[in-house]
């Protein structure tokens, strides 16, 4: 919450679809691709021309607005609420879609701006989904082996050093 408040105009490129923010925790500039969000922050400078910030509201506001619009939705809002959510929930949300939609790891580390893959893995929410993908890729991989040794006399088989031939996986144990 704290970056994009602190956001200004220049910080954003529509041109290149980028969104640079600051951090005060690691105090270091970041860049991030963000070309719907630098669209946005261009449409609002066009309409906000004489304000120095992104967003001229405080974070109190920003923060009743949201929970006015969770409780429209019956959804519970608040840090200290059990069972609410608060902006930074938004944060792992977006990074655990990420990780859903296959982005590799590295991606989304580099992305969030994380020093280190274990960070990037205590965003990341328990995913069923992905139970469900690994299942269905392993299944895939299994079709695929199989159809190539239909297809390919002998690569189903292991070489056996001791008779120089082509034995069957199962005729040694193995």
């Amino acid at each position: 919450m704290a970056e994009i408040l602190r956001m200004k105009w220049e910080e954003s490129s529509e041109r290149f679809g980028t969104v640079k923010l600051y951090s005060s925790k690691t105090q270091k500039w970041r860049t991030i691709k963000a070309p719907a969000a630098a669209a946005l922050i261009a449409q609002r400078r066009m309409q906000q021309r004489n304000a120095p910030m992104v967003i001229d509201r405080p974070d109190h506001w920003i923060r009743g607005v949201l929970q006015t619009a969770s409780e429209s939705v019956g959804v519970v809002y608040g840090q200290q609420v059990p069972g609410g959510w608060c902006p930074h929930d938004l944060r792992h949300t977006c990074l655990t879609n990420l990780a859903l939609a296959g982005v590799p790891l590295n991606g989304i580390k580099e992305y969030a701006g994380h020093s280190s893959i274990v960070e990037t893995q205590r965003y990341l929410k328990f995913m069923p989904e992905s139970i469900e993908l690994a299942a269905m890729v392993t299944s895939r991989l299994a079709e695929l082996t199989r159809a190539t040794a239909e297809s390919q006399p002998g690569a189903n088989a292991i070489e056996d050093p001791d008779d120089g031939g082509l034995a069957p996986p199962t005729s040694r144990g193995r």
